[in-house]
């Protein structure tokens, strides 16, 4: 019988390292796979040594393909499979799509919910949030005017089960993405109406745990999953606070109100801190020693700044760098312990792709399709300055020496060897 790999058990630990539990060392050995959000561990990085620093839309291109609709999800890599979710705005559906790794090419396109288009920010889509997988099934989150929709679908296509965890209104719209978590599927439905937070039972969808949050109010924050101490938590930058839940029963352990109130980017975990972010009324952020039980707000704060912070780009954190480009293509190089500033310029244009982390380089795309790729430090060292040719508003997927960039239009893989 095949091994499920639970990408989730991959968790950060509190220096800012990885530990592996479970099945998943003999995942590792073979090509890292980038199953969810920001990759296995949800922290953006990939220590791939082949992947190129150089090409323009015609040079170190394996391949483009068009898709079949609109979106501003980010792409995902499991095994010999690449997924993106689409929406058709003329009929109202959302679709999961799978493409073949090494060609591009689409082997399936199944259309998993129909329904009225939802209220939205004019820059969001009703295809804004990012699967995830297991490695056996690929699990997608949906809404319409109406409710939230989450979905497992296998890998020939067949959609295996598909509940609605509850009702949703949100005047930006949705585009929080789930994470795997052990037997679940974690999903975060903070909204402008009835807020939760739920794990839905990844064989059948059955719901495990829901919490209530205390502000109904809308944050398309992806939790991230960590260990501090031996203890499991669930880290969440939820409307108006930042949390920590047990991802076991969904009780909270302890909460710090802010950054602010609404928020998109994702929490970061490093050197025994968390750091989050929060874009509106105000870009906020700051950062909280990890630990502690109840609030903590007046007794785990280390730092907090405002100026240069971003509302939808998520900043990576890469060893003792924290990087963080906001929404108007500002960089900011920071000293994660102390929020000392080490660097701040304009890197270029406005910016929605949260940047990544490759080999101890920095790639960050700006809306336009240029991407800066600098190294690791706090120069702001730039090694290539790359153009597409077309707009890119999500973030590249990482995986065996090439790099998936879903454009307006195309889904790109750069690379020699798909």
């Amino acid at each position: 019988m095949q091994k499920i790999l639970f990408y989730a058990f991959v968790l950060t630990d509190v220096l800012g390292g990885v530990a592996i539990l479970g099945g998943v060392a003999e995942q590792m050995a073979r090509a890292e796979d980038w199953p969810m959000w920001r990759g296995p561990r949800g922290d953006g990085i990939s220590d791939d040594r082949e992947v190129p620093t150089h090409w323009t839309s015609a040079e170190n291109i394996a391949w483009k393909v068009a898709l079949p609709g609109q979106g501003l999800s980010s792409p995902i890599v499991s095994a010999d499979a690449v997924f993106v979710t689409c929406v058709v705005p003329e009929t109202q559906s959302r679709h999961l799509v799978r493409l073949e790794r090494s060609s591009g090419k689409i082997l399936w396109n199944t259309l998993v919910h129909t329904g009225p288009i939802e209220n939205q920010h004019k820059f969001n889509t009703s295809a804004s949030s990012t699967p995830a997988s297991d490695g056996q099934h690929v699990y997608c989150t949906f809404v319409d005017d109406e409710k939230l929709v989450a979905a497992a679908v296998d890998f020939q296509g067949a959609i295996r089960w598909k509940i609605t965890p509850g009702a949703y209104f949100s005047k930006h719209g949705f585009a929080a993405s789930p994470i795997v978590c052990e037997e679940g599927v974690v999903v975060n439905g903070h909204q402008d109406g009835s807020a939760f937070v739920v794990m839905l039972d990844r064989h059948d969808g059955h719901e495990i745990w829901r919490y209530k949050p205390d502000t109904d109010l809308r944050s398309f924050s992806t939790p991230l999953l960590t260990s501090e101490g031996g203890t499991r938590q669930l880290i969440l930058s939820g409307a108006k606070q930042t949390i920590g839940l047990n991802p076991e029963n969904g009780t909270l352990l302890w909460f710090a109100e802010g950054p602010t109130e609404k928020v998109v980017c994702s929490p970061s975990v490093g050197h025994g801190q968390i750091f989050a972010f929060g874009g509106s009324p105000d870009t906020i952020a700051f950062s909280l020693k990890l630990g502690g039980q109840g609030d903590i707000t007046q007794s785990h704060v280390v730092w907090t700044r405002q100026r240069g912070m971003p509302y939808v780009p998520t900043p990576l954190l890469y060893g003792d760098y924290l990087h963080i480009v906001d929404d108007s293509g500002i960089y900011t190089c920071m000293e994660p312990k102390s929020g000392k500033v080490l660097k701040n310029l304009r890197k270029g244009g406005n910016t929605y792709s949260s940047p990544i982390g490759i080999n101890n380089k920095l790639y960050s795309f700006d809306d336009t399709g240029k991407c800066t790729v600098f190294e690791n430090n706090a120069d702001y060292a730039v090694l290539a300055i790359n153009e597409l040719d077309e707009p890119v508003q999500t973030t590249p997927a990482v995986s065996d020496g090439c790099i998936f960039v879903r454009g307006e239009k195309h889904l790109w893989c750069i690379g020699t060897r798909p």
